[in-house]
């Protein structure tokens, strides 16, 4: 009698660490963006935006080294779970700090005028008059379609960027 032979599976990834990573990279961005919403200057939130998106790169590295990922597309997928989940925690910040903001009336005054000061011409001014849009409409439309935008980007960013650290992440272990 011949033994009995299963089929050989490969092993089962453990995404434990890359999970790990994620949570903590998203704590720690999360805290970037809040404060990145409360800058004065423009030079500080450019700042704020790139802290951010090299935070996703290097927490699909790590995810990557802290899985213990030999190949590039397991470094890859322990980076996009992580750069997945700390893009979730960002977008999450990033909306509740948005909303909680706009109750405010003077950052929603604040807004209003750097809408105001986009909307640079008079003709323009006119356009928006003649369909019945004022400052203030305009003002909330700008916050909703940002609120939007950045709940959806996120998490699409994180995905990409923490899949690129993963795969780097991985080849570096070798």
């Amino acid at each position: 009698m011949q033994p009995r032979t299963t089929p050989t599976q490969p092993p089962a990834r453990n995404f434990r660490p890359a999970l790990r990573v994620g949570l903590i990279a998203g704590l720690t961005l999360g805290l970037a963006e809040a404060a990145q919403q409360f800058a004065s200057s423009d030079e500080m939130r450019i700042l704020g935006t790139m802290i951010i998106i090299t935070g996703f790169s290097v927490a699909g590295f790590f995810a990557a080294r802290e899985s213990g990922a030999t190949q590039r597309a397991e470094g890859t997928s322990a980076g996009a779970i992580s750069g997945l989940i700390a893009g979730v925690l960002v977008s999450l910040v990033f909306v509740g700090v948005s909303l909680l903001l706009s109750l405010d009336p003077e950052y929603m005054r604040v807004m209003q005028s750097q809408v105001e000061r986009q909307v640079a011409t008079q003709a323009q001014m006119q356009q928006l008059q003649a369909a019945n849009i004022d400052l203030r409409t305009l003002t909330q439309f700008s916050l909703g379609l940002a609120v939007a935008c950045c709940g959806l980007g996120f998490p699409l960013i994180g995905l990409l960027l923490g899949a690129l650290g993963g795969g780097m992440g991985a080849v570096t272990l070798k």
